[in-house]
């Protein structure tokens, strides 16, 4: 009633909110709800990182601080995994992954082990393995 009797009768609710909080004033309310919502904004774009960059998926094996771990789910604030020592379940924010170490082994190069230098032991019979294979690759060019 005292608003009414401030600015007018004839005014519609959207020029009383524009006379009240002022034409930018949704910046503030804006910067307000973002302040409040900080945690779960940071959490949530944490997560987005994690889910869209493949580093750590869904049943990958790892290891947390040196104990053995399985991925249970990656989700958008947290992730869980499932400790197979403790035979229990661990949920992480997403935010506190950057402080875990995580370990994970890699995958062997379609089965066969890593390159080897020139110093190693089996440089010249893994160097042949490589070169037939290159050989078998461009013969098959050919087929399709």
């Amino acid at each position: 009633m005292i608003i009414s009797q401030l600015i007018g009768p004839e005014l519609e609710s959207k020029q009383v909110i524009q006379q009240v909080i002022g034409t930018y004033g949704w910046f503030v309310v804006v910067a307000f709800a973002a302040m409040l919502f900080k945690e779960t904004l940071h959490n949530f774009l944490q997560g987005l990182v994690i889910f869209c960059g493949k580093d750590i998926e869904n049943d990958d094996i790892i290891y947390i601080s040196g104990r053995q771990a399985r991925v249970v789910r990656v989700g958008l604030r947290r992730t869980i995994f499932y400790m197979t020592d403790r035979k229990t379940k661990m949920v992480v924010p997403n935010e506190q992954l950057k402080h875990l170490t995580l370990e994970k082994k890699l995958n062997l190069n379609g089965g066969v082990g890593y390159l080897k230098k020139g110093s190693d032991v089996g440089f010249e019979e893994q160097e042949k393995q490589i070169a037939d294979h290159k050989k078998i690759d461009k013969k098959s060019e050919g087929i399709f």
